[in-house]
This record gives structure tokens, C-alpha cells and sequence, in this order.
């Protein structure tokens, strides 16, 4: 019976068709249902459509897999119930239907409303659906089987933008402000079916409001007069912060953790509310308020709804005020004007706002003084000049625009333009313009000082971020000077101590004082690849690596590092394995992390290394990425601990909690930079006295992949090549100098240059170079790559050896054409010289 592919259902629900106990249900087993019955499940089960059949005397159910989605919580034990007991909500509306198809009708609804009851909670729906007579083969019918499509997004979408266009039609030429508001109020309170509705503006100082014309229905009365804020306690806090408020029962809700403020809304009759604030300029200015005198779970419907119309009506609101203004300022103006009076001057004299007439034209009509001091330009000069002029040259093209809409009939409210003062200044002045005619009815006001205000913020805040930036520099900087400077000592002071045991003829002590020189060397080296890897500017070379196996290959060493007073726990868990990374960078940060670890426990511990996979929804919701899946390698050590400031400046530079010469500072920051070019995640999670847990997360790698290298893989020396012509340029005399001398030593003649353009000269008569070792940062316009294209072009068997201390300028090896390899400096001559021996080898 249930034997259909898996592709028609989802294995959940074919398990659960096979297990179910049929036998005890209402349906009875499936062997005893009607042929006709059977035939119509068959045929459901394979449908793509939310589709159900119910039949016998208690109307049991069977759906399929689509229509699980309208059940909800109430799928599985929805299977073979009776329908009046899956959804009792819906009985009554539904059960008159069922009747008409049972007695031989078929049923078609469209866009019914349902409100269901699923997880915990009443929802309004809207459904079309079908019912249909399941006839047998003696033509008696047997059950009825029905297709169903939630509509609720296209009707809610459809309401909404009925009660938009009703909204609009109810509005359109409304100048009273209440008179919007109280249309708007009505429209939303009958879609909602709400006990009241009403607009409430808020008092500057804002410690108290007033209510304003409401809509009301039985039981609910209407809120007059104005209220204090305080008596709506977190509500009014919620709605000044922008958001809006939505109690679906006020008493169990707010009952314990604010009884004053339930008692407040207990008194108006309210046990549901809904509000949204208007803001402007940040301020609460007013908000629309949905009351309803009984719980309600309010929908995201109508809170959207509610959330659009408090803007878009208030908007009206505020326009229409402008226009009343304006329009009385007019009137006052053309009485005055019909008067000629001395009142009427001084009135206009006055006035403290900008006001002022103008034509469409673009010239004043008439300025009041407030504006001749404002910009001190006189008013005939105002009336005699095209406003354009005054405006800033950046603005006129956008003022055309706006004079255009004036023109047209548009009103603007709040449009800000820099004006032209006769000192050849320029100020802010913001306009609410009405036309009217051919003219426009301004009133505006100077808020020159505002921007400057914003301006001078502005200039702060660069010139802080500046003064920070000077520091963190300063603080590298120093860092970096302090550490070279013992470096260099080192070097300085073991070549002169040589010297000396040279002079004195003591040549057995020199290799010792070389030794020295070359660590000391070597330390300075380590210094600038970590400092390239904080700057995430070092090379890399990303390759498939397995985690698993390069932990495990580094037990031994973290082991015997740690020393005997350490236990070390390896956890190797991940499932997933592969990431795409530099394994020699990675083994370098898990080591740094271990010795920071084993710093941190002077008395013994415990050390931990563990790897784990970390699935994509959890680390995009913690880091922000986005992926198919992190890697984590996680060191966790039982020491000292760090407490959440340090811990928040552990991966800054040169930062250490060791004592002085014990710790440059960069360890942590070297690890940083390296996970971050890696396209990954690092994080710590400390406790004073407790211990550190340091995690570093790597993109999981589903790509080919290739043999596994996880140990570090030291060059092999190869026998000395023929004698080769080779040409080697690097502005740096005494390096050339060196690396030249190792190979004339190698048998080979070598021709050297300090920049590209005498490379090029000296290759033109030179009959074949079989290998250019260049720098790629040269002096003179031309770099090392250009001129290895130069070179290749004049020799096409010519290998190219690139050289570079700045990693940046180092493109990846395996960016690299064929016949061209790359070093980065400092390096041992001893690899160099194999570098030019595996270069040369096929030659």
C-alpha cells in the first residue's frame, strides 16, 4: 500500500505510514478500506499538491507529504484521527461543507478565512481549497478527498494594498491634521477589527502626550486629554528607541514584572496593545496606539500594516500642517498686503523665520528682513537677482530639479541649500516651500550653525582616529626598534669579538663567534616573517591538508616541548579533515600556541590539542562567514588565565605579559595574521586562574586532494650541474656580491647588474643566459618580473629565479609560469645554491 518510490514522500513520513497502527485507529488497516478509497491514497500520496482524504463514519484522515506543511505541530499524530479532532477550531466553519460533499457535491472555496490553531497559538490564514465525493464502484460514496493552497501572503498582500488605495483616496486633499488622522484611524481599525485606534503626540520635552482623535468600537471608549509617559513604563522606553511595541496579553505580560504599568493599561479597558513610534530627528514626536479590550496574539501582518500606516499617515499629517501654515501665512500676507498697514510691516519686519514670496520664474517677489540678515543681501538685490545665483555651485543643477517640481504643484518640506552671503560666504538655510499659482510661499530658517556643529564632530572624530593611528604607529615602531636593536647587537658584537680572535690569530673560536653572528641573524629574520604575517602580507603556499594527520604528526615535538611536568592530551574528532591552507604556517601557529600554553603553566598542567568540525548555521551565526563548514583546532592549557582585558589585547603587536627578553610579543599576532590570509576565524576564551582556550577555524575543503605532506620536507642536495651562464641582478652590491661568489663556486660564469636597464644592455651581447636570478623591487622604472618577460622574450629557454624580501610584491609560486620559481629573503645559501641546482637540473 505504502510501496511508492522514495522521491514522493519523505522518508519520515513513509516510516511513520508503515508503523503506524491502522488497526486501532478510526480508519481501520489498510487492507479493509475501500478499493476506491485505496486507489484515491495511492494517487494522493504521489501528488506534489497538499492533498487529504478522510472517510468512515468518524471522517478519518490520511494526507500526504505537502500537506504536512499546513499541519504543522499537529503532524504525526494527525494520522488516521478523526478531522474534527485534528482541527476542532475549524469544525464549525468547515463541518457545512463536508456535509454537501459527503451528500454528492463538490465542493471550490476560494480565499477562505481560518484562523488556526498551531504551536501554541491562534493564526489567521486564508485558504482555497476543494472538496470532493469519493464514489465506489456501485456509485455510493465512500469519503471525500480535497486539494488545499494557503493564500494567506496574496490576500494579506491584497488587503494591504486595498486599504493603501483606500487610505490614499481618504486623505488625498485633506488639510486638518485630526481629520487625517481620524480617517486613517478608522480605515486601520476596521481592518484589524480592533476595539480603538489613535494617533497620541508627545510634548517637546517629552515627559508627557497627548491623545487625539480616535476610532472606537463596542466595548471600548474613546482616550481623550493628555497622560503621563511614566505611567506606561518599558512601553514608552521601547517606542523612544524606535521600536515598536506589541503586547499580546498586558497581564500576564507585564502583570509581575510591571504591575503599574498593567494597571495603566487595565484602566483604559486595554488588554492588548499594539504601538508604533514616529521618530524625528531621533526624538519620539508621536506614535500610532491599536487597542484591543481582550488578549490577542497581534499577527506580522498587522503589525507591518500598522508599522506603514503610523508613517505614511503621520507624513500626511505633517505635510498637511506645513500647508495649513503656509496657507495661513499666505492669506495673512495677501490681507496685509490689501491693507498696506503699518501692522502688517511690522509683523513681517518682525518675524524671526525666513519668509519669503517667489515666482516660478526664479526671482524673489519679496524677502522679509529676517532673510536681508541672514545672507546681507538687501531685498531689491534679492528681487533683482535669479535665486539660482545665490545657491552654491555644487546645488544649482539640483535646485532646477526642485524648482521643476515647485512648478509642477509638488510642496517641499525640509529641503536644505547652501546660499550665497554678500561676504562671498556661504549659508545653510532650510525651506519648506508651498506653491501656489506661479508663486511660492517660503519659510525656512538658518541652520548654518547645526552643520558646523556636525562639521567640527566631524573633524574631531578624523582628527582622533588620527591621533590613534599616530600612536599604534608609534607603538610598532618602537616595538620593532627595540627588538632589532638587541638583534643587531647580537650580530655586531659576535663579527667584532671574531675580528678580534682573528687578529690574535686564534682561528679555533671563529666558527663559534659566526655561529653566533648567523643566529642572531636568523632571529631577525623570524621577527620579519612574523610581522608579515600580523600585516597578512607573507606568502603562502595553500595546499589540501588533513588536520588529523598534521596534529598527529606533531605529537613528539609538542610532547618533548612541553617537558615531563606537562600532560598532553591529543583529540583529533574532526570528521571532515581537509582544509585548504599553508600546512608549514599552520604547524608553526599550533606550536606558538603550545609554547605560549606551556608559559603559562611554570608549575606543570594539562595541555589539550583537539580538532572538531564546526557546522556552517552555528559558525555564520557566531563569525558572520559563510561556508559549507569550519574546521576548528582548539589548544586549551589549565594555566594563569587572562583576564577579558588582556585577553582583548592578546593578538595586538608586540603586546606580552612575559618579563622583558622573554617574549617579543608577536607570537599571537603572527598567528592572527596567518588564519586571517587564510580565510579563517581565531578566537580565545580565557578565566583568570582557571586557563585559555585558543581556537583557530578553517574553511572545510571538499576539493580533490592530493597526497598527503604534512612533515616539513627539507631540499635534498642534488649534485653540481654543468657550468652554466647565468645573470644575476639585485641592487643590493653586497648581497649580489655574496650569492655571485656562491655560484662562480658552483663552476658557473656569472655576469652581475644592479638594475634592469644594465641587465638588458649586457643581455644584448651576451649569445644565451640559461638561468636570471633578479630581485623583483629594482630601481629605475623597470621591476624583476618585467624584466624576466624582457629576458624570456629575447631567450625562450631562459629559466627566472625571483628574489624579494617584501612578500607582498611576491606573486604565489603557483601563479608562476612555467620556467619561473621564487625565494623569499632572508634564506640559507645553502638552499639557494640547491634552489639554482633544481632550477638547472633538466638544463
Amino acid at each position: 500500500m505504502f510501496s511508492a518510490p522514495l522521491s514522493t514522500w519523505s522518508e519520515e513520513l513513509r516510516i511513520r505510514l508503515h508503523q503506524h497502527d491502522w488497526a486501532s485507529s478510526v480508519l481501520g488497516a489498510p487492507d479493509t478500506w475501500p478499493p476506491a478509497i485505496r486507489i484515491v491514497v495511492r494517487l494522493m500520496l504521489d501528488a506534489r499538491h497538499p492533498m487529504f482524504v478522510f472517510w468512515g463514519p468518524e471522517l478519518g484522515m490520511l494526507y500526504n507529504q505537502p500537506y504536512v506543511e499546513f499541519l504543522q505541530d499537529k503532524h504525526p499524530s494527525a494520522l488516521g484521527r478523526p478531522f474534527r479532532e485534528v482541527w476542532p477550531e475549524l469544525w464549525p466553519q468547515l463541518a457545512p461543507l463536508i456535509e454537501r460533499s459527503l451528500a454528492g457535491e463538490s465542493i471550490y472555496i476560494e480565499d477562505m478565512p481560518l484562523v488556526m490553531f498551531r504551536n501554541g497559538c491562534h493564526e489567521q490564514t486564508w485558504f482555497t481549497f476543494s472538496y470532493s465525493p469519493i464514489h465506489a464502484d456501485d456509485g455510493s460514496i465512500v469519503g471525500l478527498y480535497g486539494t488545499g493552497t494557503d493564500t494567506t501572503r496574496r490576500v494579506t498582500t491584497e488587503r494591504r494594498q486595498a486599504l493603501q488605495v483606500r487610505m490614499a483616496d481618504q486623505l488625498r486633499g485633506l488639510s486638518d491634521p485630526l481629520e487625517v488622522m481620524r480617517r486613517a484611524s478608522r480605515l486601520l481599525g476596521e481592518e484589524l477589527g480592533a476595539g480603538r485606534v489613535l494617533f497620541c503626540e508627545m510634548a517637546e520635552e517629552g515627559s508627557d502626550g497627548i491623545f487625539h482623535t480616535n476610532y472606537t468600537a463596542a466595548p471600548m471608549h474613546e482616550l481623550l486629554g493628555s497622560f503621563q509617559t511614566e505611567e506606561f513604563g518599558s512601553v514608552i522606553a521601547r517606542l523612544r528607541a524606535g521600536q515598536t511595541s506589541v503586547l499580546a496579553d498586558i497581564e500576564a505580560e507585564l502583570g509581575q514584572c510591571e504591575p503599574a504599568t498593567a494597571a495603566s493599561f487595565l484602566a483604559i479597558d486595554t488588554r492588548a496593545e499594539l504601538s508604533v513610534p514616529v521618530l524625528r530627528g531621533g526624538r519620539l514626536t508621536s506614535m500610532l496606539i491599536v487597542n484591543h479590550h481582550q488578549p490577542r496574539a497581534w499577527t506580522p501582518y498587522e503589525i507591518a500594516l500598522a508599522e506603514d500606516v503610523a508613517e505614511r499617515v503621520w507624513n500626511a499629517v505633517e505635510r498637511a500642517r506645513a500647508e495649513a501654515a503656509l496657507r495661513e501665512a499666505n492669506a495673512q500676507l495677501e490681507a496685509l498686503l490689501g491693507e498696506r498697514t503699518a501692522e502688517r510691516d511690522r509683523l513681517w519686519d518682525m518675524a524671526q523665520e525666513l519668509l519669503a514670496v517667489a515666482s516660478t520664474d526664479g526671482y524673489f517677489v519679496s524677502a522679509n528682513p529676517a532673510i536681508t540678515q541672514a545672507v546681507g543681501w538687501t531685498e531689491e538685490e534679492l528681487r533683482a537677482t535669479p535665486f539660482t545665483e545665490f545657491a552654491h555651485p555644487e546645488q544649482r543643477e539640483e535646485l532646477l530639479g526642485v524648482v521643476a517640481q515647485l512648478a509642477a504643484g509638488k510642496t517641499i518640506t525640509r529641503y536644505e541649500i547652501r546660499t550665497r552671503h554678500r561676504n562671498g560666504s556661504y549659508r545653510w538655510l532650510s525651506w519648506t516651500v508651498v506653491p501656489q499659482g506661479r508663486l511660492l510661499y517660503m519659510a525656512g530658517r538658518d541652520v548654518t550653525e547645526e552643520k558646523q556643529g556636525q562639521e567640527a564632530l566631524h573633524h574631531a572624530e578624523e582628527a582622533l582616529r588620527q591621533a590613534q593611528k599616530m600612536e599604534a604607529i608609534g607603538q610598532l615602531t618602537g616595538g620593532l626598534a627595540h627588538d632589532f636593536n638587541n638583534m643587531l647587537a647580537g650580530v655586531v658584537g659576535n663579527l667584532e669579538l671574531g675580528r678580534f680572535h682573528y687578529n690574535a690569530g686564534r682561528m679555533e673560536v671563529l666558527p663559534r663567534y659566526l655561529d653566533g653572528a648567523q643566529q642572531a641573524a636568523q632571529r631577525a629574520a623570524t621577527l620579519t616573517h612574523r610581522l608579515l604575517a600580523f600585516a597578512r602580507r607573507q606568502t603562502l603556499e595553500p595546499r589540501p591538508t588533513d588536520v588529523n594527520e598534521l596534529v598527529r604528526s606533531m605529537a613528539d615535538l609538542v610532547t618533548h616541548t612541553m617537558g615531563p611536568g606537562i600532560a598532553v592530551e591529543f583529540r583529533l574528532e574532526s570528521r571532515w579533515r581537509m582544509t585548504l591552507c599553508d600546512p608549514h604556517q599552520l604547524e608553526n601557529a599550533i606550536l606558538n600556541l603550545a609554547i605560549n600554553a606551556r608559559d603559562a603553566m611554570p608549575r606543570g598542567g594539562r595541555l589539550e590539542i583537539a580538532t572538531s568540525d564546526v557546522e556552517p548555521d552555528r559558525r555564520g551565526a557566531v563569525s558572520g562567514l559563510m561556508s559549507n563548514g569550519y574546521l576548528r583546532i582548539s589548544v586549551i592549557d589549565n594555566g594563569f588565565g587572562m583576564d577579558a582585558e588582556t585577553a582583548a589585547r592578546a593578538f595586538e603587536p608586540f603586546f606580552t605579559t612575559k618579563p622583558i627578553g622573554q617574549g617579543t610579543g608577536l607570537g599571537l599576532s603572527m598567528v592572527f595574521g596567518f588564519v586571517k590570509q587564510s580565510n579563517g576565524q581565531v578566537s580565545i576564551a580565557s578565566t583568570p586562574g582557571e586557563g585559555t582556550a585558543l581556537h583557530i577555524d578553517l574553511e572545510r575543503y571538499t576539493g580533490e586532494t592530493q597526497s598527503a605532506r604534512v612533515a616539513t620536507v627539507l631540499p635534498q642536495e642534488a649534485s653540481p650541474s654543468r657550468e652554466l651562464t647565468i645573470m644575476l641582478v639585485d641592487d643590493e652590491a653586497s648581497l649580489r656580491e655574496v650569492l655571485s661568489e656562491v655560484l662562480r663556486d658552483e663552476g658557473h660564469t656569472v655576469f652581475e647588474a644592479g638594475d634592469a636597464s644594465t641587465a638588458l644592455a649586457k643581455l644584448r651581447h651576451i649569445d644565451h643566459v640559461d638561468l636570471l636570478v633578479t630581485d623583483i623591487g629594482l630601481p629605475g622604472g623597470m621591476n624583476g618580473r618585467q624584466l624576466a618577460e624582457a629576458a624570456r622574450a629575447g631567450g625562450a629557454g631562459t629559466r627566472v629565479l625571483l628574489i624579494t624580501g617584501y612578500a607582498e610584491s611576491a606573486p604565489p609560486e603557483e601563479g608562476l609560469m612555467e620556467g619561473v620559481h621564487l625565494m623569499i629573503k632572508p634564506f640559507a645559501l645553502v638552499d639557494f645554491r640547491a634552489k639554482v641546482r633544481e632550477i638547472t637540473a633538466k638544463l
